[in-house]
């Protein structure tokens, strides 16, 4: 029996409009990276624009045996990300290999 492995990579660029410095910023990205490690258990990592203090890009990874629960794992954490208020999801990018 072959067993598959999926991964699910979502790079996100976005928005943190009422920031006003650095340690700001952090606190927001800080506070959302704990709740999408805590809901979908997904790995997430800040790398971009660190030294702005409205802007940032997130990647997100997940994987599994299964597309399509790997896939929904990654929408749903899209999903959630355009509900939040503190940050407005400017790009999307993902993908499953």
């Amino acid at each position: 029996m072959v067993s598959k492995l999926y991964v699910g990579q979502c790079t996100l660029d976005l928005h943190v409009p009422n920031c006003q410095s650095l340690k700001e910023k952090r606190r927001v990205i800080k506070s959302i990276k704990e709740r999408l490690k805590n809901r979908y258990n997904v790995s997430v990592c800040e790398f971009g624009d660190l030294s702005l203090w409205q802007r940032t890009q997130l990647g997100i990874v997940t994987c599994g045996n299964e597309r399509t629960i790997v896939d929904s794992t990654i929408k749903t954490v899209i999903n959630f990300l355009e509900r939040v208020h503190t940050v407005t999801l400017l790009d999307v990018k993902q993908r499953v290999v």
